[in-house]
């Protein structure tokens, strides 16, 4: 079992090499695109919601804490997007794999998830740089991360098998996914404080699984610590819907080798 898993996983990270490498052959830059449009927006949303609408995270009272802050919020959105919006397609455009080889259609919903652990490490490591130059890096930090890294993962891939299963009956949904995660984004405290939100609006925020994360990625590369209840309550919600999404992918492969 365990050198069936080695297996699978080796063949994911060289279809996730492949699939890289494909999709920003010929540009300049590379693989740094997957970088360049959030480092972006961190200067737009750090410009207006800093510096015009003078927000604050925590304790912090300066521009510059506030982008960190920030930022943390974006690597674990920009990395959560990633798979949203990629799963859906990601079988048919894998479709002359899934047709002309016995490659396992479950390995395939791996892809978007492995890109996006590399786009966050490399997103943490300027962060980290970041950090480091304003003389507010925690070395335990990066240790305390490494869960959270995980429960993420295990939460992209549990969506990313039903997406992925979905998109090949509904192919509306890649030009769905997008949409929504705007609206998730707007509706997670990633822009702003928790603080921000009025009163009787709170606990529906605490059922804001993206909102969780997000509270537990700044907390452990920026200040140090880990609420460990919440990753627990993460972690477990991740595998009963990883549970569930291996069931419907299971039970739907072979209707979908047909309309594919």
């Amino acid at each position: 079992m365990a050198a069936l898993l080695q297996t699978r996983l080796l063949l994911a990270l060289n279809l996730c090499r492949r699939d890289l490498r494909e999709r920003y052959q010929g540009s300049m830059l590379g693989i740094f695109w997957l970088l360049f449009p959030p480092l972006f927006m961190l200067c737009i949303y750090t410009l207006v919601f800093g510096e015009i609408l003078q927000l604050r995270f925590g304790s912090g009272t300066s521009t510059r804490e506030f982008a960190f802050y920030l930022f943390a919020g974006l690597i674990t959105f920009n990395a959560f997007a990633e798979v949203m919006t990629r799963s859906p397609t990601v079988l048919s455009e894998k479709r002359d794999l899934l047709l002309n080889t016995p490659l396992p259609a479950s390995v395939l919903p791996l892809i978007p998830v492995l890109n996006s652990i590399m786009l966050e490490l490399i997103a943490v490591l300027i962060l980290v740089a970041g950090l480091i130059l304003a003389g507010l890096f925690q070395p335990s930090g990066l240790l305390l991360y490494l869960p959270c890294l995980l429960v993420r993962a295990l939460l992209s891939l549990a969506l990313a098998y039903p997406l992925g299963i979905i998109g090949v009956f509904l192919p509306d949904l890649r030009q769905i996914m997008p949409a929504v995660m705007t609206v998730l984004m707007f509706l997670s405290p990633i822009l702003y404080p928790l603080e921000a939100i009025p009163d009787h609006f709170r606990p529906w925020y605490a059922w804001n699984l993206l909102g969780q994360l997000v509270a537990c990625y700044r907390a452990t590369l920026l200040e140090g610590h880990l609420p460990w209840e919440t990753l627990a309550a993460l972690m477990l919600v991740a595998l009963l819907l990883l549970g569930l999404g291996l069931m419907l992918f299971r039970q739907l492969i072979p209707r979908a080798r047909y309309v594919l």
